[in-house]
């Protein structure tokens, strides 16, 4: 029940979660009576929260790089304790419906109390230039929260529901949640949405070049990015920028020169980071990286970094490499998805990006078992006793 709440609130308020996350996390792993699995995805993220603290002794400001250390912290503990507490079929559906409640919840406020940026009315459902958020929280966490929801109902759906009513219902979720997209206006979470949609079409005519894909590319895309490789594609960025009616700023809303100012900070200190927070706090612009690489980097350096990528790689690996194609499915999905997000966006110590990682890592102990191969034949029982008898009257005429 615990880990339940910790995935509604993640989505529905995101205050509570930051605030009261990781001792809830504590206390679920505490009062489930089993000893926590050492496994390297769970090493890591320990690994990571401890190094968050450790770069505290560096940063210029302690008060805000506490901030934003214990936010690590906090996301690597909701990561451990969905990882322990979901390991049978019944509790991975359980804390997934759980994750796509806070999603429906948050578009329905959304919807009915939205925070506009203008007075005016959208023109069209495409016209980006006025969004819609909720009181309190960024535009762009909304959207890339709802973004995650609909990876997360894929996911669910692709490990198969019990019943035609979750897959109606699952099915409607993705759709509500896909509108609470269109109205953030955010164009990386629109984006996601649709290559994840493109990822899965892809993976039921050609699933070996899907899988290669996703496992090539969007590591090598999150990595050579954000290190200059946005300039030698400026012109296909650009176009992209201005394919949004209203959204088209010439420079992906300041992404492009946050990106070099971020990466000359990170040279001041590569391998120990400038502290948690602290290019926000203490940078002549005031603006975080608005990319994961240069992000971690910044808070954590190199060091950091390296355990955060081996975070998502390990947690990824076990799906990856299951026999089940859905495993496959669920974990190119939601790389996919999250690949844009992860590119423009702070999404670094986001609970949401780190509880459906946890579940995305877990998602084998919901595929179904196959009925379809081999099946034992029955034997009658009075031929078990016949073989029975066999065996020990040879067992008894080869004794010395």
């Amino acid at each position: 029940m615990l880990v339940c709440a910790i995935a509604f609130c993640t989505q529905y308020n995101t205050s509570v979660t930051n605030h009261l996350g990781a001792a809830t996390a504590l206390v679920a792993i505490l009062v489930s009576y089993r000893t926590p699995r050492l496994f390297p995805p769970d090493l890591l993220a320990a690994a990571t929260g401890s190094w968050a603290c450790v770069t505290l002794l560096w940063a210029a400001d302690f008060d805000a790089a506490l901030r934003m250390a214990y936010l690590y912290g906090a996301a690597c503990a909701m990561f451990i304790a969905v990882r322990h507490v979901v390991h049978t079929r019944a509790a991975f559906f359980a804390v997934g419906y759980a994750f796509l409640a806070g999603c429906v919840g948050t578009t329905i406020k959304l919807m009915t109390d939205p925070v506009p940026n203008s007075f005016q009315v959208r023109d069209s459902v495409m016209d980006f230039s006025i969004r819609y958020g909720i009181e309190g929280v960024n535009y762009n966490y909304t959207a890339y929260s709802l973004a995650a929801g609909v990876a997360v109902a894929a996911v669910l759906l692709l490990l198969g529901p019990s019943t035609k009513v979750e897959w109606i219902g699952i099915l409607a979720a993705a759709a509500v949640l896909f509108w609470g997209v269109l109205l953030t206006g955010t164009r990386g979470a629109l984006i996601a949405v649709l290559v994840g949609a493109a990822y899965l079409l892809l993976s039921m005519v050609a699933a070996r070049l899907a899988r290669a894909l996703a496992v090539a590319t969007v590591p090598v895309a999150l990595i050579l990015v954000p290190l200059g490789l946005y300039r030698v594609l400026s012109s296909e960025m650009l176009w992209l920028d201005g394919a949004f009616a209203g959204r088209a700023t010439g420079d992906l809303s300041g992404r492009l020169y946050i990106w070099p100012y971020a990466l000359s900070h990170w040279a001041e200190s590569p391998l120990l980071g400038i502290g948690p927070g602290m290019l926000t706090a203490t940078g002549d612009l005031g603006l975080g990286a608005h990319n994961l690489l240069l992000s971690v980097g910044n808070d954590l350096g190199l060091i950091g970094v390296v355990l955060y990528a081996g975070i998502l790689t390990f947690a990824l690996a076990g799906p990856f490499r299951h026999p089940s194609p859905a495993c496959l499915r669920v974990a190119g999905v939601f790389l996919i998805t999250q690949a844009p997000i992860w590119l423009t966006g702070h999404w670094e110590v986001s609970p949401v990006c780190f509880v459906a990682l946890a579940l995305v890592s877990v998602a084998p102990v919901a595929v179904r078992p196959s009925t379809s191969g081999t099946r034992r034949r029955s034997v009658p029982r009075h031929s078990a006793a016949r073989a029975g008898q066999l065996g020990s009257w040879r067992h008894t005429v080869t004794r010395p």
